[in-house]
């Protein structure tokens, strides 16, 4: 699935559905390419992640970042949020300066199948 930009209180929102995987494996979303880094800035952006329901014990969320559209994705920042266990939401913050990339994933881990 794409990413989509509803507009929220003058804010940019990006918001992708995925289906969790089956078995305690990795995946990516699909590549991000609309944050940008500026190095003059605190640039902080919040992530809110929502699971409709969770495979095993729990969720994991990291960021990968790669140098080229559908490069090699390389491991920026482990568990933005960690342990999701149920449906609530769970909310993560990075300074996106701290990870300089052009190109952007976030990658969900399910403990067990």
């Amino acid at each position: 699935m794409a990413w989509s930009y509803p507009k929220v209180n003058e804010m940019l929102v990006a918001k992708e559905i995925k289906t969790l995987p089956a078995s305690a494996t990795t995946e990516y979303s699909s590549e991000i390419t609309f944050l940008r880094v500026n190095d003059n800035l605190n640039k902080y952006i919040g992530f809110t992640f929502e699971a409709s329901a969770v495979s095993g014990t729990n969720l994991d969320i990291a960021l990968y970042g790669a140098t080229s559209s559908g490069g090699t994705k390389s491991l920026l920042k482990d568990a933005i949020v960690a342990d999701i266990t149920d449906t609530t939401r769970v909310t993560g913050i990075v300074d996106i300066n701290a990870y300089p990339m052009p190109y952007y994933y976030f990658a969900w881990t399910v403990d067990v199948n």
